[in-house]
């Protein structure tokens, strides 16, 4: 429900994802001057270090460049699977698109939490990296 009591679709359904007692130690300080740079690690997986290099003793950057690692090695292991999968003659082109189209919508789910000032994490492998 957003605030005015009206179901919203999108911020309902990242609810599942989202990580309350990580985001309780994240102050709106915190979120509203790192909450670009944490929009930009999710689209740029591979600048995961970037928010521990800008404030290393922020939890906000902390859990995001975490999360960032998590989903950079996920990523990387759909990448061969589907690269596997994208051999198969007539569907190979199917599952690189499947790749593609499932790359971008948890992106975008990132980037909209962390904007948000969200904790989101992949479920099941989210919480088993914890690097910084």
């Amino acid at each position: 429900m957003s605030n005015n009591g009206t179901p919203n679709g999108l911020d309902d359904f990242l609810e599942n994802f989202n990580d309350i007692n990580a985001q309780n130690t994240f102050s709106d300080a915190d979120v509203k001057k790192n909450s670009a740079i944490a929009a930009i690690v999710y689209l740029l997986p591979i600048l995961f270090f970037l928010p521990i290099c800008i404030d290393g003793n922020s939890n906000y950057c902390k859990f995001h460049a975490n999360q960032s690692l998590t989903w950079l090695i996920v990523v990387v292991i759909l990448s061969i699977i589907f690269a596997i999968l994208g051999m198969i003659p007539f569907i190979g082109g199917l599952f690189r698109l499947i790749f593609v189209l499932l790359v971008l919508a948890i992106d975008f789910g990132f980037i909209y939490g962390s904007v948000k000032g969200k904790a989101l994490r992949l479920p099941y492998i989210g919480s088993i990296l914890n690097v910084f």
